[in-house]
């Protein structure tokens, strides 16, 4: 992968020459050799391989017609080329790149991206789409294009002439300075605390989720089907259920392949025994890809759901091999009066005291009534409590959640907990991006 050596013999000038003009303006050039191209010619110089003169001339020569051209395009094509569909050849993700290291450093990036692979191919398309005065550009090309073209071809000149059998090392000097090139870019990612931010939690949620249970429930949100789209995408990892509103049900299982499908709701009447208007059977669930339902939210027994109907809803679950994640939770005055256990009890066995006949798998999610939506979620102390408490009351195989004012600052507060199986979020999944 990286002997350039026989690729350069067999290239010569015109090869060379060709290459950086391509990786210095065209689309089709970003993945291809620059910097270990230019360096391990300037060896091959020094082992007579090539004139030195005559090369450096042709990969200054290169670069700077390579940037104009690329300066050329981006001035005649404009805002167009952002929007192209991603393809083999082209990303929009490395243009974007270019585009914020061009914003931040202006007429120096055309400098500072001669040694940054990637954004050196796309830095000159950049200034043209900005339409940067070209006798500007025209001067920073050349300052960079003899920087790095003439710098590093003498630089390998220069060590081959100097360092006895250096062709012995040669693949460990071009990886060092693949390296060294790449090395500035990660720092202006790092740099930025968003990216970083974001780069940091994908690292550690790919630990922090493993024999968790998250549920994304995204209640009556967003509005349109796109957003609803771009939700979804962003949330699609493992050992996450994704629970849209019933109308964006079908568009959000066809686009997710890691996250399951969740439904916030279903009815326990037979679609076949009669017309029921406004209700969603399990079958039309299962239909779409549904795995799981929510049963006996806060917000649907302030409604009107009875714990009959609760029950009645988890057995058509079950019964149709849905898994229902059942809401228990108390209230505000039952717990200042001290009924939290109580309540608690109550629920669970009104909801499953006939359900536990299979052994079918079920979740339940405490969620205190007075901490849901009020950004202030029970302690950590408390929710232990309760949940070890709900796990003495089933000895089914069931997984127990915790879920109110759960959000991406304090998620890991409760998940680093082995009693505590998951947390059920609400209004805080409708952006994705903070848990990873």
């Amino acid at each position: 992968m990286f002997d350039l050596i026989p690729l350069i013999k067999a290239a010569g000038y015109l090869g060379i020459f060709g290459i950086v003009f391509a990786e210095s303006g065209l689309f089709i050039g970003f993945f291809l050799p620059g910097d270990s191209l230019v360096f391990t010619a300037g060896f091959l110089a020094s082992q007579g391989f090539l004139n030195i003169w005559n090369l450096v001339s042709l990969i200054f020569i290169g670069a700077v017609i390579g940037d104009s051209f690329g300066y050329a395009f981006g001035k005649k094509v404009g805002p167009m080329i952002f929007k192209r569909e991603d393809s083999f050849l082209f990303h929009k993700e490395n243009l974007n790149k270019a585009k914020m290291f061009y914003e931040k450093y202006g007429g120096k990036a055309i400098i500072l991206a001669r040694f940054m692979p990637g954004i050196r191919t796309f830095a000159p398309i950049l200034a043209g789409v900005g339409k940067m005065q070209y006798s500007k550009f025209l001067a920073f090309n050349i300052i960079g294009g003899a920087i790095w073209g003439i710098g590093l071809t003498l630089l390998g000149y220069y060590l081959g002439s100097v360092v006895p059998n250096i062709d012995k090392y040669i693949v460990s000097i071009v990886l060092l300075i693949i390296f060294i090139s790449i090395t500035p870019m990660i720092v202006h990612i790092f740099k930025d605390k968003n990216t970083r931010d974001r780069i940091l939690n994908t690292i550690r949620n790919k630990t922090k989720y493993v024999n968790k249970l998250v549920v994304f429930n995204w209640k009556m949100n967003p509005e349109t089907l796109e957003d609803a789209i771009n939700i979804a995408k962003e949330s699609d990892y493992k050992n996450i259920v994704i629970v849209p509103p019933f109308v964006f049900l079908e568009e959000v299982g066809k686009i997710i392949r890691k996250a399951k499908l969740g439904a916030q709701d279903l009815s326990y009447k037979d679609s076949r025994g009669g017309s029921f208007t406004g209700e969603v059977s399990a079958v039309e669930l299962i239909n779409l890809g549904v795995k799981y339902v929510i049963i006996g939210h806060s917000e649907r027994r302030a409604m009107g759901e009875t714990n009959s109907t609760i029950f009645s809803k988890i057995k058509t679950a079950m019964d149709s091999n849905l898994i229902p994640i059942l809401c228990i939770g108390e209230n505000l005055e039952e717990r200042k009066s001290g009924l939290t256990r109580k309540v608690i009890r109550n629920q669970i066995y009104s909801g499953l005291s006939l359900t536990n006949r299979n052994n079918k798998p079920i979740v339940l999610a405490y969620e205190p009534v007075w901490a849901i939506g009020t950004g202030k979620p029970d302690t950590i102390e408390s929710a232990r409590e309760i949940i070890g408490y709900i796990k003495e009351l089933t000895d089914q195989n069931c997984r127990v959640l915790y879920g109110g004012s759960i959000n991406s600052r304090n998620i890991n507060d409760f998940l680093k907990y082995p009693e505590i199986d998951g947390v059920l979020i609400g209004s805080a999944s409708l952006e994705p991006k903070l848990f990873f």
